[in-house]
């Protein structure tokens, strides 16, 4: 279990992080203890299992990703915490991540399990940013990182605004601000980019329509970073 081994090394000092790291753990552990939610170890190797064996780098090198400890912590709250009927039950996840700590890679790994793994038909999946240029990052990650996988590039097709997985009916879109036409999404994964930049009202209701557009899937996620 990725969050007891995380958490056992905070507590030792192994590990440093702050305060709001350290409340979020405690209320994990002390969740599966008392039986709030479950822990699926099965749910959490596919995820970690995916992202190492079908993911590759996409800028400066080109091998395989290698998850640290606090990545598997990470993909174990969002993928291998579930209700009693084995429901994920976070919907709603938010990674602070110092620069160049490969935050933008780590997204796109996200969408690339939701997309290619998640046993939900017609996905919509969408990077969205203030602006489009800034919402593309985290997408055309996804898209270098599904290139350099022939199994997954071979089942995904690049349109004009947004790429296809026909197997599924699943789209991966780049989206920017515009609260009044996302009224009609039906997102399963919302990536949220540079959440520290949606300032003031604008980047809040752009959330908040976001998030309850949510309300018809099953297992869907906001992952913001």
């Amino acid at each position: 279990n990725y969050i007891l081994e995380y958490k056992a090394k905070i507590d030792a000092g192994e590990v440093i992080v702050g305060e709001w790291v350290i409340a979020i753990f405690a209320i994990l552990v002390n969740g599966l203890e008392a039986g709030e939610f479950y822990y699926n170890q099965k749910k959490t190797n596919k995820a970690i299992a995916f992202v190492e064996n079908f993911c590759h780098h996409s800028k400066g090198r080109s091998d395989y990703l290698k998850l640290e400890l606090w990545q598997k912590a990470i993909l174990a709250a969002i993928f291998g915490i579930v209700d009693a009927e084995g429901v994920r039950v976070f919907r709603e996840v938010f990674i602070v991540i110092g620069r160049k700590n490969g935050k933008s890679l780590f997204a796109s790994a996200i969408i690339a399990y939701e997309a290619y793994i998640e046993n939900e038909y017609g996905q919509e999946i969408y990077c969205l940013a203030p602006k489009l240029d800034q919402a593309a990052l985290v997408y055309d990650g996804f898209y270098q990182m599904i290139k350099s996988e022939p199994e997954l590039d071979e089942l995904a097709k690049k349109r004009r605004s947004d790429i296809y997985i026909a197997d599924n009916n699943t789209i991966i879109k780049p989206i920017a601000f515009n609260a009044k036409k996302s009224d009609g999404f039906n997102p399963q994964l919302v990536v949220c980019d540079e959440l520290a930049a949606w300032s003031g009202d604008g980047g809040l209701k752009q959330y908040e329509v976001m998030k309850s557009a949510l309300g018809a899937r099953k297992q869907p996620l906001i992952f913001s970073i």
